[in-house]
């Protein structure tokens, strides 16, 4: 059975995260939480419909390791907010929300240079949160190959019930320390990172991810986001555990879509546009 960690014993889950080599990234947020802002600029093409989108996320990631040092186990819930204005009209302003919490479980595979993650997902995605939200259910399965003490490469694939119709697709990443101040890791289609140490207290580099979620609306109908982010970022160390992350890009492809299940009732064209990203958390490096 899993014990949880207490304060303390959080180096211990720090060095079972690296003699294992199932680390998925340099480090482990603690505690996060992120805004947002996607704002309407410049002259807006006759094809497609001005845009402002915010994010706010608030969440925490929760391990527990297992007696025998070699599996663990993690809880990753958090909360979000999408607020979308679209022809920056009020009739078109729409918030949608969720609950979300992953399970995650690692497992070492004894004597081989592979590790499984498995995780399960339960969401719930609305336009309001109370007693009548719709549930989503999904999970991911991803096999880590170690390839050596730097590299590590990742294949699986994601699953969710949305509200659309079964989302299924391949996933394919790496994580590989390039040398002590650099580090490229992720797994694509949902992330890539570049992150390169300038000084001891600060990083910069550069970041793709994409989001694809539905969230049940009020009609009965769903409100469906792609949203495709590449960007700029630095993270700023304050003391040992707290960083501030600053970043700036252009979305990608971005879609706004509504409907009933498989079906799409109406596109919004939606533009693409800047977004500008601040988040505080709490951090463990792990390298």
């Amino acid at each position: 059975m899993p014990s949880k960690l207490n304060p303390y014993s959080l180096l211990i889950f720090m060095s079972f995260l690296i003699t294992s080599e199932i680390k998925a990234q340099p480090f482990i947020d603690l505690l996060q939480a992120r805004y947002v802002y996607s704002p309407h600029t410049g002259d807006v093409p006759k094809d497609k419909h001005s845009t402002e989108l915010n994010y706010l996320n608030i969440g925490a990631t929760i391990p527990f390791q297992f007696k025998n040092k070699q599996d663990a186990l993690l809880l990753s819930p958090f909360f979000e907010r999408w607020e979308s204005k679209v022809d920056s009209s009020p009739d078109y302003n729409s918030y949608h929300y969720g609950l979300v919490l992953p399970i995650s479980f690692v497992k070492t595979i004894a004597h081989s240079n592979w590790s499984l993650l498995a995780t399960g997902i339960v969401r719930m995605n609305d336009a309001v949160i109370d007693s009548k939200s719709k549930w989503q259910v999904g999970g991911l399965l991803l096999a880590n190959y170690h390839a050596n003490p730097k590299v590590t490469y990742k294949f699986g694939f994601y699953a969710n019930g949305e509200f659309f119709g079964l989302f299924l697709i391949p996933l394919v990443g790496i994580d590989w320390k390039i040398n002590e101040k650099n580090n490229l890791f992720g797994v694509l289609p949902a992330s890539m990172n570049y992150e390169h140490q300038l000084t001891r207290r600060f990083y910069a580099g550069f970041c793709f991810r994409t989001f694809t979620n539905s969230y049940h609306d009020s009609e009965g109908n769903y409100w469906r986001i792609d949203e495709n982010q590449l960007g700029l970022f630095t993270d700023n160390y304050v003391g040992k555990r707290f960083v501030i992350n600053l970043e700036g890009g252009y979305s990608l492809f971005r879609k706004i879509r509504t409907g009933s299940y498989h079906d799409v009732t109406y596109n919004w064209n939606a533009e693409n546009n800047f977004y500008f990203k601040c988040m505080l958390a709490y951090r463990i490096r792990l390298r």
